[in-house]
């Protein structure tokens, strides 16, 4: 479709790929918040290293939101991302997903706001398009809401065709998507133009540079950096520079569509799989990538789907009896894939009794049964292999009945023709009020969101290119969490790289790394994976800025566990310790690695008669 054209941003787009974003995000947010569950005592605890008095004492913003702000035990945290959890899982399968979709981004914003420290790229892509998420019809296929829908449906007319998942498409307004779209164009769009100013990404020493980031690189990445020529290494910083650019323009060229989105998308996939490969950035990859669903056209997913199902044709059932479970696999699933034999009723209603046959009546019932079943979904044998233990086909069976007796479906008593209703010119006008609405609200957003990044940028005589965004408009963006800054190893990728070691003398002279409990040497905490690495932008954070009350939080609970906690006796206390960042700074092309130094951060004592 032209993006010239009113129709592509205001027109009506098939829902099918929203769905299928929605999906694979929840998933995503379940990992998050079962991840957080582990990090709930030390980083959004008072106990931790980010108290709430640390953020009232000078660094929280004044334009923020965050339910978290209420919770200063450990175990409120842990229940809030057990919610958390609870409510992914719901947005997964689509139950009530318009309310998950408002609960999950209160949650992630309160969790974002709580500690901003530990957040990094991918936090904010995950915070952003929850947002977006609010106006994003996200239900509409394969999710309970849409089969409790056509359940309701039915139960109004007891016609079998509302029964059943309709083979056309289900079209929703466009604009709401586009700017979601828009927003994820903006991200590569600003991480490019924020990289042009860096001379190392001018002369194409971009990667070799950010390889030597041993913090956030995998073993994979500090192989490539040790074998890549320097030719190899600069035309991989040319190709990053010139898919952050051409993407935006790929997605929305006006001409020969869907091929320059198809290839934008395919530049856009190699190199994230390329950042997964040899770098350590937490969720970075994964959620750009499941971002890239939003811009599938629908007659993809489509034909990826035919290729992951694997039935063997077309199959029937009888008319179920009242209460069947029966009644819920015909809501779950099309007419061209299993119909029904209303001449005949089945009597069988047992989780190894129920009956399907083939299009060439073969029988199938027990194992065979809910093995070709599962056919009809992706990842067929897989899903045929969960129910073949007898315990589990009785659960699903039992709980699908469970569900179609609350909904109290009726028999079938007539098939119509086709629905002849129409809308009137009241709703009709409503209609269309509201998506005014809503695409005035949108753009004004998508205004502020623009506006902010272009804030930030500078020319070389350090002036503003644009004036401030109003004060109006930043508390907005601010409070509903829309705040970003796309400056992705720019200007150039930090030129030092190290980690904080935590040297703490005792009582009896015993002196120790408190972050290692081993003695202070060269080797750097490394996380590859796991919730651990958060502390990769929480050491970050705390090395390249002055937040004192964060280094004092941290200090003062290692005095606490080693004091308190552990109830050591007089003589054999923890007395003084220091934060020290250990570092090398990166080396240029053809010169050798450079020696480690240190840098104090803090220093610190336990007690008052070993001040110093």
């Amino acid at each position: 479709m032209n993006t010239f054209q009113l129709k592509f941003w205001f027109g009506r787009v098939d829902s099918r790929p929203i769905s299928v974003f929605r999906v694979f995000f929840a998933a995503l947010l379940f990992k998050n918040a079962i991840y957080n569950l582990s990090l709930a005592d030390e980083f959004f605890s008072d106990t931790g290293y980010v108290p709430r008095s640390a953020l009232w004492d000078g660094l929280a913003r004044a334009d923020r939101f965050s339910l978290m702000d209420a919770m200063p035990y450990s175990w409120m945290a842990t229940a809030f991302f057990i919610l958390w959890a609870g409510v992914a899982l719901c947005l997964l399968v689509g139950n009530r997903t318009r309310l998950m979709v408002v609960i999950n981004f209160v949650i992630v914003l309160s969790v974002h706001e709580r500690n901003i420290y530990v957040l990094n790229g991918a936090d904010t892509v995950l915070r952003v398009l929850s947002f977006w998420m609010l106006f994003l019809p996200l239900g509409r296929h394969y999710s309970v809401d849409a089969i409790r829908n056509r359940c309701a449906a039915y139960s109004r007319s007891r016609d079998l065709d509302d029964l059943r998942v309709r083979n056309g498409q289900n079209t929703v307004f466009a604009f709401p998507l586009r700017a979601a779209q828009l927003q994820i164009a903006i991200i590569y769009l600003f991480s490019f133009i924020e990289k042009l100013p860096g001379e190392i990404w001018q002369s194409g020493e971009g990667i070799h540079y950010a390889l030597q980031m041993t913090s956030l690189t995998l073993p994979t990445g500090d192989w490539f950096l040790t074998v890549s020529p320097l030719w190899l290494t600069s035309l991989l910083s040319y190709c990053t520079l010139f898919v952050e650019a051409a993407f935006p323009l790929l997605m929305f060229v006006p001409f020969w569509q869907p091929v320059p989105r198809a290839l934008g998308l395919l530049l856009g996939m190699s190199l994230h799989l390329g950042i997964a490969a040899t770098m350590s950035i937490p969720n970075f990859s994964l959620i750009m990538l499941i971002s890239y669903l939003l811009f599938c056209e629908s007659s993809w997913l489509v034909a990826l789907g035919s290729k992951l199902v694997t039935s063997q044709g077309r199959s029937s059932v009888m008319l179920p009896p009242f209460g069947s479970p029966i009644w819920l696999v015909l809501a779950a699933t099309r007419e061209n894939d299993i119909s029904i034999d209303q001449s005949k009723r089945s009597q069988s209603n047992g989780y190894s009794t129920w009956e399907i046959f083939s299009d060439r009546d073969e029988r199938y019932t027990g194992k065979s049964a809910w093995g070709r079943l599962a056919m009809y979904s992706p990842f067929g044998h897989v899903a045929a292999w969960l129910f073949r233990p007898q315990l589990i086909a009785r659960f699903v069976w039992n709980w699908m009945g469970w569900c179609v007796r609350r909904m109290s479906l009726p028999q079938p008593e007539h098939r119509n023709a086709g629905s002849t209703q129409t809308l009137s010119i009241e709703s009709l006008w409503v209609g269309r009020v509201t998506r005014s609405m809503i695409a005035a609200i949108i753009s004004a957003l998508l205004l502020g969101v623009f506006w902010s990044n272009l804030e930030h940028l500078v020319n070389q005589d350090e002036r503003e290119i644009v004036p401030p965004v109003p004060v109006s408009m930043a508390k907005v963006i601010q409070f509903s969490g829309l705040w970003q800054r796309w400056n992705l190893f720019a200007p150039y990728p930090r030129l030092i790289d190290g980690w904080i070691v935590a040297p703490g003398r005792f009582e009896d002279g015993v002196v120790i790394d408190l972050r290692s409990g081993e003695a202070v040497s060269d080797k750097m905490m490394r996380w590859f994976w796991g919730p651990d690495g958060r502390w990769k932008k929480y050491e970050s954070n705390l090395y390249r800025h002055d937040y004192h009350q964060l280094k004092f939080a941290w200090a003062r609970r290692y005095c606490r566990e080693y004091n308190t906690r552990q109830e050591r006796p007089e003589g054999k206390r923890l007395a003084t310790l220091e934060l020290q960042f250990r570092y090398r700074r990166s080396y240029a092309p053809g010169s050798p690695p450079n020696s480690y130094e240190t840098r104090l951060l803090w220093k610190h004592w336990c007690y008052a008669e070993y001040k110093y």
